[in-house]
């Protein structure tokens, strides 16, 4: 495709080779996916989905793009004039390696280097429990602070109460009428417009716990591992458990955790989680956990569930995979929501 499109549009070269790689990746995710034994992998605007796209953002690569002073200079190939795009004062510094060009908006991906930040050898060690009601609890062994989930969860649920009407109406227009594509508009603001209010639900809930790090003086911060987490052959969790699981978002959550607190030389390290949850840090003893306060039944220990796993976790990585005991749990006195700020009192 590439040899044959070769000087045929008024376009640049790499620019025509960008589009054509843009087109042919998700034909060989398919590919890929249907040698794996994924029957049900189809190829993405096909006629079955009554979907065509009229408009294409074309790609322009760093090497052809030039810059001469403010105006950005994206070039089209031999002949024709480049396109001009005016840059904002305020423009970072760094080398821009690529140019989308959309709907009367100009977007730039620029590259800075940074330098790599030095971790401290020793220091304030802490366990973070990512969960379902708080999407992060954090502990150092003596104090602890939990961010609630219950905003995102009630956001989430009135989107899917939204789109469930919104499709039920759509199901009795006809397609192409005009009925239809003012529902299907509405479908996509809704949808924009929660996902928004996710992402910054998100980064405020990932700047509380960084804030909580910096506060008490945290250096290195253990989370378990949610690779495995919708493992089908490992767990078996009940419909609703698994909507609730679906729901959350943990690894933007942890995506968006990970580069907070390296700006600040923090890492944030990964280990299992397995028997965090059921493990008393007071006797290590094993115990099937029931509802959201921990019960040992071996010493008769009580103390917040989430706060046991993030005081494990702790543990976990302080002893090497090695769960000890270790007495009393830090737990939170409030619960922040992501939206606040951290409280003064979360010490247990």
């Amino acid at each position: 495709m590439k040899a044959h499109f070769k000087r045929r549009l008024p376009l640049h070269s790499q620019t025509v080779q960008a589009i054509i790689e843009k087109f042919c990746a998700p034909i060989d995710g398919v590919h890929t996916k249907r040698k794996n034994g994924d029957k049900r992998a189809g190829h993405p605007y096909c006629q079955r989905h009554y979907r065509f796209r009229r408009y294409f953002n074309p790609i322009f690569k760093g090497q052809a793009i030039k810059i001469q002073g403010q105006p950005l200079l994206l070039p089209r190939g031999w002949g024709p004039e480049p396109i001009r795009g005016h840059l904002p004062e305020a423009m970072p510094t760094g080398r821009v390696v690529q140019a989308e060009l959309g709907f009367g908006e100009l977007y730039l991906t620029i590259t800075q280097e940074l330098a790599e930040p030095v971790f401290p050898e020793s220091g304030k060690v802490g366990g973070l429990d990512i969960g379902v009601i708080p999407l992060g609890m954090v502990s150092d062994g003596e104090a602890a602070i939990a961010v609630s989930s219950r905003g995102l969860r009630s956001v989430k649920q009135g989107r899917a109460k939204a789109q469930a009407t919104l499709r039920k109406k759509r199901a009795r227009t006809k397609p192409g009428s005009r009925r239809r594509k003012r529902l299907n508009r509405s479908r996509y603001r809704t949808s924009q417009k929660v996902e928004r209010i996710i992402r910054n639900a998100l980064h405020h809930a990932a700047n509380q716990i960084v804030a909580f790090c910096l506060a008490y003086g945290i250096t290195v911060l253990y989370t378990g591992d949610l690779g495995t987490l919708n493992d089908k052959k490992r767990h078996r969790r009940s419909r609703r458990t698994n909507q609730e699981v679906g729901a959350l978002e943990f690894g933007r959550f942890e995506q968006y955790l990970e580069y907070k607190l390296r700006r600040h030389g923090i890492p944030l390290i990964t280990i299992s989680e397995a028997d965090t949850f059921g493990t008393c840090p007071h006797c290590d003893y094993l115990n099937k956990v029931a509802g959201r306060t921990y019960h040992c039944r071996a010493c008769d220990y009580r103390a917040h569930r989430d706060g046991v796993g993030a005081v494990n976790i702790l543990n976990k990585g302080m002893h090497s995979g090695e769960i000890r005991p270790r007495g009393a749990v830090s737990t939170p006195t409030d619960h922040v929501s992501p939206s606040r700020s951290p409280p003064g009192n979360a010490k247990a």
